[in-house]
């Protein structure tokens, strides 16, 4: 392989890591992970997730919380997400680089067209589907249809960071059926099993017209740098399916009092399709990406403090440092590992609700959502994910005795995140191989959700 084509090889696959590191309209859960799959326990931040019990939805949370149910119930949901992530700062040739510098085009900026589009955030739907049916008087089945994972981000063809990614995102659904078994009065036990479709799409430029001028003897380019008249496209499209398992636990010491406890398993999936390119140094191939999507650990407390008052709180463990790195393969036969060195996060919710009659249930919460992100230098355009506070609120409604209404609002406040990164990766290409294009800057992000969700208990 010519210098200008492992280049850009090299460039695009880093690209393709930003693909694993978005979500659905925004950063909604810290990383690409989707908190979203109920509208009643969106009312409280998701305090309570793992132990309030209220509806088929809170199931995948935790789905001993089929014990509290009667019957046979169903939930079903939608969340309409509003992302804003606008950035603001520069794209320029790595001053870093050896072969930026040897051609002396070091801190060069990389030119913007008239479409210059540099808010990421697209609208997002989230939906959700619980089924619980109640076996007999200790054993319950339950059956969620869930996106547990899931993204998109978007700016314009010719803004600053197009090298980097235009267009990303990720699709999964989640297949969960699950078995409780009632203990005793005190304590149940459930156990589930997974089966999850990925499917990633992602897009870039490539810089055809800088990367042609390379000389691979040398190590040295002519230009010109950065023109999006010059640029060629790639997009890679990807899809698998992946299989895990999950366990939960309910303790109830007195009436009124919940312990819930939750675990799901890491999937890890072999998503396999095509690279489409446009470009002239790097055709078109079949490409594979090995993903690892992370296992939770959840930690919930429900409490009444009298027949109107509950309050609530969770805890939730995310094991993002199994996303150290991203192995990327094309059918040249060429694989490149991209270190991402994520770390685990935690999530902390508190809430309380109201319920003012047998028709009426009002509820409120706050959160405090880690990112997975260590630093600026590994933040990739696909992912302007930053720490972010959860302020919910929500209201219930019962029609009838079989059919109730829940809606919800959350808005959430994201530290403002910055950005200093480079296409930086590991090969057996390396030294020359490293990456030419920095971005640098800031995104003023915030997030709006609104929610809506129907139930129903069939006789």
């Amino acid at each position: 392989m010519t210098y200008p084509r492992m280049l850009a090889s090299r460039l695009f696959k880093t690209g393709v890591a930003g693909l694993l590191l978005i979500t659905s309209g925004g950063a909604l859960a810290g990383g690409f992970a989707l908190i979203e799959q109920s509208v009643s326990s969106m009312g409280t931040a998701y305090a309570g997730a793992g132990s309030a019990a209220e509806d088929a939805s809170y199931i995948f949370f935790n789905p001993a919380s089929m014990s509290q149910l009667e019957g046979t119930q169903v939930s079903g949901g939608l969340h309409v997400v509003l992302p804003e992530s606008k950035f603001t700062g520069a794209g320029t040739y790595n001053a870093s680089h050896p072969v930026i510098v040897g051609s002396g085009f070091a801190g060069d900026p990389i030119t913007a067209g008239a479409d210059n589009d540099s808010d990421a955030g697209v609208d997002g739907y989230i939906p959700h589907f619980a089924y619980v049916r109640e076996l007999n008087d200790r054993m319950n089945f339950g059956l969620t249809v869930n996106v547990p994972f899931g993204l998109k981000t978007e700016y314009g063809s010719e803004w600053v960071g197009r090298y980097s990614s235009i267009e990303s995102e990720i699709m999964s659904v989640n297949l969960n059926p699950n078995l409780s078994f009632k203990v005793d009065d005190h304590v149940t036990l459930a156990f589930g099993v997974s089966a999850m479709y990925a499917n990633l799409v992602y897009q870039n430029a490539i810089d055809d017209g800088f990367l042609s001028t390379c000389n691979p003897a040398t190590g040295l380019c002519a230009g010109p740098t950065g023109s999006p008249a010059t640029d060629a496209f790639g997009e890679i499209d990807v899809d698998d399916w992946g299989f895990g398992w999950n366990f939960g636990a309910m303790l109830e010491p007195s009436d009124g009092t919940r312990l819930g406890f939750a675990y799901r398993s890491k999937v890890e999936i072999e998503l396999e399709g095509d690279l489409a390119s446009t470009s002239a140094i790097q055709p078109s191939t079949s490409a594979g990406v090995d993903a690892s999507l992370p296992d939770t650990l959840l930690l919930s407390a429900y409490h009444e403090v009298n027949p109107q008052w509950a309050v609530m709180a969770d805890i939730l463990w995310t094991q993002w440092s199994r996303i150290d790195a991203l192995v990327i393969n094309l059918g040249t036969g060429n694989s490149n590992t991209i270190p991402l060195k994520w770390e685990d996060t935690y999530r902390y919710a508190v809430g309380a609700h109201y319920k003012h009659d047998e028709r009426w249930i009002f509820r409120g919460g706050v959160a405090f959502d880690e990112t997975p992100i260590p630093s600026p230098e590994l933040r990739p355009t696909a992912l302007p994910d930053e720490d972010r506070v959860w302020l919910d609120f929500g209201v219930g409604y019962r029609h009838s005795r079989n059919l109730s209404f829940d809606i919800g609002y959350a808005h959430l406040f994201i530290d403002d995140p910055s950005i200093d990164s480079t296409d930086a990766y590991s090969s057996s290409f390396a030294p020359l191989v490293e990456g030419i294009h920095r971005v640098t800057g800031k995104y003023d992000a915030s997030t709006d959700i609104i929610s809506a969700q129907v139930n129903w208990k069939f006789d």
